[in-house]
């Protein structure tokens, strides 16, 4: 009995610790929030989160906020979101997760006009070392987002789940990954295939430049070890290779196309915007010219090999040119 007593005791006593101990680090927490506010707006990024307050007792450190306004001032883009959380779990104290509240409105010098996004879920994860941040992920469900740009009119995309992160290299690239199901693209009244697939691929360039977009890219920007499949409705298509752009977005490289169930091809190309269906004829005339026997993820499938050079693609005899990439 003694010994059941004297238990419950230091029990009481952990407990009142521990939460005393919570309740000082928020405190502490909700008085450093300001200062942290301001460092970040000195690199350029000025975050104004209202309502303010500290969740997550017991086995979590959370930063809420309400409404939440993001501006970066390099390039002029704007952020609104109904509202943000951040911090860690005791289970997982190196691994920063930040969630997102549905929807957000997003301006950008990129854009014609705001857009508009909205999810189901959301959330960004930040791995933490002895350093900074480490690596960067992100996965949300249920996605759909509405935007403008000068080039394609009224493009709208949606997608039942999407995943991706950003990781360091050893050689100060990056290693990039992004997964998503079901995404549906439409632009100009016409709306492409559903796709689902995962691309992956080692860039150049550090994650910080990623993250702080075409302020922090400097041409020309190349990509190795690009590893990308797709499938929609029976045809799967697989790409491998390497692709660099130079400062007047002219694209150079070698990529090599594993298609399987062409047979599937023709009715996949009717549904592409007529302006695209060249390229897909081009890309079918190809294969059933010099396509050589190959597999995808075990399937009966054929391969070409596209060499891109001064911004043209050569597919056997085929020569297509290439829009410029942007940066």
């Amino acid at each position: 009995m003694r010994t059941l007593i004297a238990v419950l005791i230091i029990l009481v006593v952990v407990a009142a610790a521990w939460s005393g101990g919570w309740f000082w680090l928020a405190g502490w927490a909700d008085r450093q929030a300001p200062s942290v506010l301001t460092e970040i707006a000195e690199r350029g990024v000025e975050v104004d989160c209202r309502d303010r307050q500290v969740s997550g007792f017991p086995f979590a450190m959370r930063i809420v906020c309400g409404e939440t306004a993001i501006a970066e001032r390099s390039t002029g883009t704007r952020a609104r979101l109904g509202s943000v959380t951040g911090g860690a779990s005791v289970f997982a104290p190196t691994i920063a997760r930040i969630d997102m509240a549905s929807p957000a409105r997003v301006e950008s010098p990129l854009l014609e006009s705001p857009a508009e996004i909205r999810w189901r879920d959301a959330g960004v994860n930040v791995g933490i070392g002895l350093n900074g941040p480490r690596d960067v992920s992100f996965d949300a469900a249920n996605l759909s987002a509405a935007f403008a740009l000068s080039n394609l009119p009224d493009p709208e995309l949606a997608a039942v789940s999407a995943a991706g992160t950003l990781a360091p290299a050893d050689d100060g690239g990056t290693e990039a990954a992004v997964s998503f199901t079901d995404l549906a693209v439409s632009a100009d009244g016409a709306a492409f295939p559903t796709v689902s697939g995962r691309a992956s691929g080692h860039l150049s360039v550090p994650p910080r430049a990623l993250l702080n977009g075409r302020a922090g890219l400097s041409a020309p920007i190349a990509a190795r070890a690009i590893d990308i499949v797709l499938d929609s409705g029976g045809a799967k298509l697989k790409a491998v290779g390497q692709l660099s752009v130079d400062a007047a977005g002219v694209l150079d490289g070698a990529i090599t196309l594993r298609i399987a169930g062409a047979d599937q091809l023709p009715a996949f190309i009717s549904k592409l915007p007529p302006q695209m269906q060249n390229l897909g004829n081009a890309v079918v005339g190809a294969l059933f010219a010099f396509g050589r026997p190959a597999t995808v993820d075990g399937e009966p499938a054929s391969e070409i090999v596209v060499e891109i050079e001064g911004g043209a693609a050569r597919i056997g005899l085929f020569e297509l040119g290439l829009p410029r990439v942007p940066l």
